[in-house]
């Protein structure tokens, strides 16, 4: 059987099993195709060199950007002397299209894997299917700016198989506490450093009830499925944090050891189950599907606290909460110090996607992909994703905020500039996202702030065969977990699933795991 068959019968295995657990959109789904092309310089090639043709497929989160007479299309294929097509892929339907992608040969110059290094991606790179970019990374200076951490995350027996876009170390997801400054001060309370205070801040916010009629959230997050971690909700980390629990693993005495397996971690779930009993915790959140719907309580102005990152004091958020409460203001609690001293924010992967090249392009041309990538990671485009086309999408920055007209506004959203940078410059402060100073200069003291307790993941970079095909193994758990939150049942109940977990598919797991963690620490 040919390598080729080999990966469709792979990909098509996969894609047959998300769509048993319903976890993939429909493949008919459209997908909207861009081009652009120029006949100027590129990096890294001489002048007189011709366009290099590159059809890469990404993901896209909303609506793409316009087809015809794009601008900022149009400015990048000129500067980075390259014919590029884009199709951007619908979120809901982004694996299915990854799936047919991958099996069809000669299909595209450049993919998207949006879950980075998973065990589907190391599999497929175990089978040949990309080509080994180590030999074509040096001298590419600005993805050589990529942290060291994040690159050991993405490697594949100690070679790239893929580029990371880059993200923050630390800031993403529910790295801290966003919470209603105004409430504060309403009720002459501090901005809340320890647990004791916060949950003080939280009785308070329960007892005056701010929003009225018995209305006030004093703490809204959601629930979990217990398909990628065991815990009973999501929105929670920096109170477990604050009590020591490790980040998902920690290797203690030569051995693997899951959170759920440690005492801090009762101690935190017993701060839960008596937060749920004084009704600090929103009591929707069972049965909230995602941290979507919990922000948006948030930002409804009901709620008092969310378990968010600095992003959360974008314009767009601001803007939303004060059409609620026009009094409202938001402030970040960047870490939480808990009774016996510990804090801390998880460290990321530090990408969100690996560019691959299938291994039917040809050699010749893998370099001036890279270079492309390069390019694209450059700190003109960076200025570019945020102005776009000087005179057509803005007139640029000033003063560190951008200056746009109502129709260069129209523009932007239309032409989507910061779309087309396929890869993104490494920017330690890639979550301070506003535009206005003021919140900038905050949302950078708060990135500042977490960066110093970062808690690492010993098993970050590596993946379970056997978690794989046991997607629901933490199921059991979960439930347990959410039913001692409850007050339903009593923590034997809990260690029960736990005990059944570590001496089942649980020892597997942890196996495998230290397997390749004990190969990586000779």
């Amino acid at each position: 059987m040919g390598q080729k068959n080999k990966w469709a019968l792979f990909i098509l295995s996969v894609a047959v099993g998300s769509a048993l657990a319903g976890c993939s959109g429909s493949a008919n789904e459209p997908t909207a195709t861009m081009t652009s092309g120029g006949d100027s310089k590129q990096p890294a090639q001489t002048e007189a060199a011709l366009p290099t043709s590159i059809k890469a497929m990404t993901i896209i989160f909303g609506t793409p950007p316009a087809e015809e007479n794009n601008k900022a299309r149009e400015d990048l294929g000129n500067r980075g002397n390259v014919d590029l097509t884009v199709s951007f892929v619908p979120a809901e339907a982004y694996q299915d299209k990854l799936s047919v992608a991958i099996s069809a040969e000669n299909s595209f110059d450049l993919l998207l894997f949006d879950r980075g290094k998973d065990n589907q991606f190391v599999k497929l790179v175990q089978m040949g299917a990309f080509h080994d970019l180590t030999p074509y990374l040096e001298g590419a200076s600005n993805l050589n700016e990529i942290e060291d951490a994040v690159w050991r995350n993405i490697k594949v027996d100690d070679k790239v198989y893929g580029i990371p876009r880059p993200r923050g170390l630390y800031g993403g997801g529910e790295a801290s506490f966003a919470i209603r400054k105004d409430w504060l001060d309403q009720y002459s309370l501090p901005v809340p450093s320890t647990l004791d205070e916060l949950t003080n801040t939280l009785k308070v916010f329960r007892e005056k009830d701010p929003v009225g009629g018995g209305k006030t959230i004093p703490l809204v997050m959601a629930g979990l499925d217990g398909s990628s971690s065991p815990a009973p909700f999501a929105g929670i980390s920096p109170i477990q944090y604050a009590f020591g629990v490790p980040f998902d693993w920690k290797v203690e005495n030569g051995e693997a050891l899951r959170d759920i397996e440690t005492q801090e971690y009762k101690s935190f779930m017993n701060w839960m189950r008596d937060a749920w009993q004084q009704n600090l915790i929103d009591k929707d959140a069972p049965v909230l599907k995602n941290q979507q719907q919990a922000q948006e309580k948030f930002l409804a102005g009901t709620a008092g606290v969310f378990s968010g990152n600095a992003t959360m004091l974008n314009e767009s958020n601001v803007a939303k909460l004060k059409q609620a409460d026009p009094n409202s203001e938001i402030v970040i609690i960047d870490l939480l110090e808990g009774p016996d001293g510990h804090k801390g924010v998880l460290m990321t992967a530090g990408y969100y996607g690996l560019w691959a090249v299938p291994s039917s392009v040809p050699k010749e041309k893998v370099q001036k992909i890279v270079d492309f990538l390069n390019f694209t990671a450059s700190e003109e485009n960076a200025v570019f994703s945020k102005t776009g086309v000087i005179g057509v999408h803005s007139n640029g920055l000033k003063d560190g905020v951008l200056d746009q007209t109502e129709e260069q506004k129209k523009q932007f959203e239309l032409d989507k500039p910061d779309t087309f940078m396929l890869e993104n410059r490494s920017d330690p402060y890639i979550y301070a996202n506003s535009k206005m100073p003021e919140i900038h200069v905050a949302q950078k003291k708060s990135l500042d702030a977490i960066s110093k307790f970062g808690i690492e993941n010993p098993f970050l970079s590596y993946s379970s065969a056997t978690l794989a095909t046991n997607a629901d193994s933490y199921k059991k758990i979960n439930t347990a977990l959410t039913r001692y939150v409850l007050g339903e049942v009593e923590w034997d109940a809990v260690q029960k699933e736990i005990d059944s977990w570590s001496g089942g598919v649980g020892a597997q797991i942890k196996q495998e795991m230290m397997e390749q963690y004990n190969a990586d620490h000779k």
